[in-house]
């Protein structure tokens, strides 16, 4: 793997020394011939690297945030003759339960996002955080699950315990809001920009600044056809999934089922 080559593509100094960093975690498992795995990237930076380096590199690379459609993402490497799967990445899933009788009774992510952080942890070692009324689910690598066990006492200003469970069992599912919509095309900006209310025109800049990402792919292509199960997400107005998509209207427009990210 020529390290130097792979880093070439990579214009912005911040995404560069990222990308290095991540080099560095292949490098190291070629080199010791076991797994190894970065810290938490977000959607974006994850698709990319995934994609530069299956296309580069003879190991396996596989990408892994606690659950299938989770948006921030470990990359994991390992040699080509060892077993790997998903249930080798060094995370663990953490449920935090609010006391029901005192405190806030709305949380939100900001509120789980900034206790965890206040405890002195890196961004970077946080996953996504799933958050429903009555619990909330956290993932986060694995060697600092049990300080944060033991020191996460509040939530903003409500008592919480928090105990480990097993990533199989977490049932806490992000909350889905379903739509159904038409659209002339199955275009990425087409779609995109009826799904969340963004002019198509505006659609077209946010894509072509590498604000879009399909699956965790940054998508340049404004043309760029959607298929069912396809994950959308565009930087700063939200994220969906392309749910079922149905036969023509009358008026030759296709109609779709999406399910908003909420």
């Amino acid at each position: 793997m020529n390290k130097k080559a792979l880093l070439q593509g990579m214009t912005q100094p911040e995404e560069r020394l990222l990308f290095a960093k991540v080099l560095d975690q292949a490098a190291f498992s070629d080199k010791r011939h076991t797994y190894a795995f970065t810290d938490f990237l977000d959607a974006a930076k994850s698709g990319r690297f995934l994609e530069k380096l299956q296309h580069e590199t003879d190991m396996q690379v596989l990408a892994f945030g606690g659950t299938e459609d989770a948006e921030r993402r470990m990359l994991g490497f390992a040699p080509s003759y060892l077993s790997f799967t998903e249930e080798d990445f060094p995370i663990a899933a953490l449920r935090v339960t609010k006391n029901q009788k005192f405190g806030q009774k709305d949380l939100n992510h900001r509120d789980y996002l900034g206790s965890i952080l206040g405890l002195g942890i890196d961004r970077s070692k946080v996953g996504d955080i799933l958050v429903s009324e009555k619990e909330t689910v956290c993932f986060v690598e694995k060697e600092i699950a049990s300080y944060i066990m033991t020191n996460l006492e509040r939530v903003s200003k409500t008592p919480v315990t928090v105990e480990e469970i097993p990533l199989r069992a977490v049932e806490v599912q992000r909350n889905l809001e379903t739509h159904r919509m038409t659209v002339a095309s199955l275009r990425l900006d087409a779609v995109a920009g009826g799904a969340l209310h963004v002019s198509r025109g505006n659609m077209q800049g946010l894509i072509a600044g590498e604000k879009a990402n399909v699956n965790w792919n940054t998508i340049t292509n404004p043309s760029f056809l959607l298929k069912e199960g396809d994950v959308v997400s565009v930087r700063g107005y939200g994220r969906f999934r392309v749910l079922e998509i149905g036969g023509r209207t009358k008026k030759d427009r296709i109609g779709l089922e999406i399910g908003l990210y909420v």
